[in-house]
């Protein structure tokens, strides 16, 4: 059931007035999201839904032995937990990609006997809802929470439906907040979600799935095309998967405010990031910020006597699990690595926690046309690592980027109209991107008429361009 799909609206609108006119109670509104919630997982994936709930169960009973213990049992009780929810999400994304390399390594040795793979079925949304369990044992480890929740309460946080299958990855602290009191319907945040999964739908429907009709032939393909046709599908990705990812986020939020839920947001308009720096603190933020909090500062302190150099290693090794946590692949796990590697020049000038504001001008500023473009053509170029399909994928498209083909005209059809509302939607963006997502009080100060046309416009675009319901890039995550 994709949150684009007509089923998707059947689904909630039943659930929307079931939670406000029947959830007298807080906890009846949560027992209606967790039956909400698992009814959503079922439509994925049916088969796993006594996995998600064991692993719930599983990771409350612990989480409940690591609050009443004390001592060293407090730390066995957290990494017994942790390794069961690790142990559970390397069985069934990564096993196969351990046993293939052991293969590989069993030829170069020149042993015939090969190991047998097996044929695993990936739960969906297992990445997500895995790191929320780690996040949940950590803080109750760290006396981060200030009070164990119920069983429902926890088990709605590990199965929220918006978040389940692309994120964001929420903490448990700020997230149980929203479950203690009843939600009451709001006019003025039920306008606002409705903002913001229009803005979603636009930026999936109509940006994203359209221009997928050009970067798809150009992958299946590449080997065909030249240098500047190779460069350009690389920069359309980068702004496809951005609109992609960022619109389901928008969705997700926007449907967790119709509930009188704030869940995390995701992203902070990263296709005018000035730096590579800068870039992660608005791309994927819930995943780089539990990342930076779990993994990375942990480590920064264990490296702190080596100065810069510990910093790098902390910084690559932390990328490293990005990487690796995108897929049991080589190509993510060199994403990973390069990205870290992008990180030594901010490094090494100091310019490591400087966070750079964004200017409330139309109109760039000297830096900001400087920084944007070369930052935005390093993660097109970085991105070649992520949508191939292999590391034999990513070296040849490279290999044609970098040869004098680049400087031919590219041989591949674009259409023009793809490009105009690519410019359209980064021109609405570009002029809101001090707001929480683009449509965020825009034309408020306007008059109705003037508001409500564009909101018109967006819609008969939506219609206009609707393609078919597509599933999301980091569903497969």
């Amino acid at each position: 059931m994709l949150l684009n799909s007509y089923y998707f609206i059947f689904f909630f609108t039943i659930l929307f007035f079931g939670y406000y006119l029947f959830g007298k109670t807080s906890k009846i509104q949560n027992i209606l999201l967790l039956i909400g919630s698992y009814i959503f997982y079922s439509s994925w994936s049916l088969n796993f839904l006594s996995l998600l709930i064991l692993s719930t169960l599983v990771t409350f009973f612990i989480g409940n032995k690591i609050r009443k213990a004390e001592g060293q049992s407090k730390m066995y009780w957290m990494r017994g937990g942790v390794f069961l929810v690790l142990i559970q999400l390397l069985y069934f994304k990564y096993f196969n990609f351990f046993i293939e390399n052991f293969n590989d390594v069993l030829k170069l040795s020149g042993m015939k006997d090969q190991l047998s793979l097996l044929k695993i079925i990936f739960p969906i949304g297992i990445s997500f809802y895995s790191f929320r369990m780690i996040g949940y044992l950590l803080d109750i480890r760290n006396n981060k929470l200030k009070e164990i929740p119920s069983l429902l309460d926890y088990s709605v946080f590990v199965a929220f439906f918006p978040c389940i299958i692309a994120g964001p990855i929420d903490k448990a602290g700020p997230f149980l907040n929203n479950l203690k009191n009843r939600r009451e319907f709001s006019s003025a945040q039920f306008t606002d979600g409705l903002r913001q999964i229009l803005w979603g739908l636009f930026k999936k429907l109509v940006v994203a799935d359209n221009i997928a009709t050009i970067t798809t032939p150009i992958f299946e393909s590449y080997h065909t095309l030249n240098g500047s046709a190779l460069f350009i599908g690389a920069v359309l990705y980068f702004i496809q998967l951005y609109c992609d990812f960022s619109g389901y986020t928008d969705m997700a939020i926007g449907i967790s405010k119709l509930l009188g839920i704030k869940i995390q947001p995701n992203f902070n308009y990263p296709l005018f990031a000035q730096n590579v720096a800068d870039y992660w603190r608005r791309w994927h933020i819930s995943l780089t910020s539990w990342l930076t909090e779990y993994v990375f500062t942990p480590l920064s302190i264990r490296f702190r006597d080596y100065d810069k150099y510990g910093l790098i290693l902390a910084i690559i090794i932390n990328f490293l699990v990005v990487g690796f946590w995108h897929g049991a692949e080589w190509h993510y796990i060199f994403h990973g690595l390069v990205s870290g590697v992008m990180f030594i020049p901010v490094i090494w000038k100091g310019k490591m926690n400087k966070k750079i504001k964004s200017q409330n001008n139309i109109i760039p500023t000297k830096e900001e046309l400087k920084n944007i473009p070369v930052t935005f053509v390093m993660f097109s170029m970085l991105m070649v690592l992520f949508f191939s399909s292999d590391m034999k994928m990513a070296l040849g498209y490279y290999r044609e980027i970098f040869s004098l083909s680049f400087f031919q005209f590219p041989n591949f059809k674009f259409q023009k109209l793809i490009a105009f509302l690519i410019l359209f939607t980064l021109a609405i963006e570009w002029i809101n991107r001090n707001q929480e997502y683009a449509l965020k009080d825009l034309f408020i100060k306007n008059n109705v008429v003037m508001r409500w046309g564009f909101y018109y416009l967006l819609i008969f675009l939506i219609c206009l361009f609707y393609i078919a319901p597509k599933g999301f890039i980091y569903a497969q995550f």
